[in-house]
């Protein structure tokens, strides 16, 4: 039978647990900072046996919105979230028993983002692909850089002879530091910045946790990029990444986000982890597939399917294309307020 569990049933952080495949996207701590950030309400829907334990479940998030209307969406801002479940029967029995759902009139769309077993009243799409590393519980870091391309193992050396250093932190300081990075970043691209308060967030629900941290690149006293990082069982989830303006031919010199790649996979080896995962590209995006795959992170398809409409996740993006220019040519301001009014809306 299906139930609803709040964010603080133990019963699914036993589930997330005992299960390997589980990671940072399935946590509460990830769930709640959604809800704090954004005002969705988060839940854990679990198909359970006669014993009341787990057999199989997934976290979902209701968000209800007047530009993309009420939905179940598991998980917004996640790059993906495969269900969760102890054998082929059961994601059977979940799939079955999502359609059942769905058809009850007070339950909305749902938007997955994951593969499903075929049903006529699933629509899935591909418009992605996601990537990730294969670690051994026992790789030597030293080795695993030699088989690197000489390119990349160039650049890193380079960055380290010309005095970039890398700090590893997780105080709300840090966290500041790399949003004021952050805000850079978006405002160069043309996109708006998420609030505030999600990257606070961010810090005091996970960070804080011990359920990540974060890697900040410095020239002297320059703060010139950072990573934020997440982990669960044994994969790290490599999430923001942002950078300072590099106009100036000696910063873009430095490369410090060639060395940040390196020191996250170098932790990740250091720490027992056995995957790195560096989230999705979009199909056209070549620039970006191409850089991740010379780092030997694999690539795959990435599906996400719907029941009960269409997915609306390409919204956001016809909407960013046309406020592209006005924030790369308006003040930080206006970045940090159209993600305050927009991202809400487009989890």
């Amino acid at each position: 039978m299906f139930q609803i569990l709040t964010l603080d049933d133990p019963r699914w952080i036993d589930f997330i647990d005992s299960r390997r495949e589980a990671h940072i996207f399935h946590h509460p701590r990830w769930i709640k900072n959604l809800e704090e950030a954004y005002g969705y309400h988060g839940f854990f829907l679990a198909l359970l046996d006669k014993k009341g334990q787990i057999r199989a479940g997934l976290p979902i998030m209701e968000v209800n919105s007047p530009l993309t209307g009420r939905r179940w969406v598991s998980v917004p801002f996640s790059d993906h979230c495969a269900p969760l479940y102890e054998n082929e029967a059961a994601l059977e029995e979940l799939t079955t028993g999502l359609v059942t759902l769905s058809a009850q009139k007070e339950i909305p769309r749902m938007e997955l983002r994951w593969s499903y077993p075929p049903r006529e009243e699933i629509y899935c799409e591909v418009q992605h692909v996601w990537h990730t590393r294969q670690l051994d519980a026992s790789a030597d870091p030293d080795v695993l850089f030699e088989g690197l391309p000489k390119k990349i193992r160039k650049y890193v050396r380079s960055s380290i002879n010309r005095g970039v250093r890398v700090e590893i932190g997780s105080s709300d300081a840090d966290m500041r530091r790399f949003y004021k990075l952050m805000v850079q970043t978006r405002q160069q691209h043309g996109v708006p910045v998420q609030p505030w308060r999600y990257f606070a967030g961010l810090q005091k629900n996970l960070l804080a946790q011990g359920l990540g941290f974060i890697l900040l690149a410095y020239h002297q006293e320059i703060c010139l990029s950072g990573i934020v990082a997440l982990h669960w069982q044994k994969t790290l989830t490599l999430k923001y990444g942002a950078s300072l303006k590099q106009s100036e031919e000696d910063l873009r010199e430095l490369r410090p986000g060639y060395l940040l790649e390196w020191e996250a996979i170098r932790w990740a080896c250091e720490n027992g982890y056995t995957i790195v995962d560096v989230g999705r590209s979009g199909l056209q995006d070549e620039g970006l597939r191409d850089y991740k795959n010379r780092w030997g992170y694999q690539e795959q398809p990435l599906a996400y399917c719907s029941i009960g409409g269409k997915l609306s996740y390409t919204a956001p993006g016809k909407l960013m294309r046309l406020m592209n220019s006005v924030v790369r040519h308006s003040p930080a301001i206006v970045c940090r307020a159209a993600g305050e009014i927009l991202y809400r809306h487009f989890g």
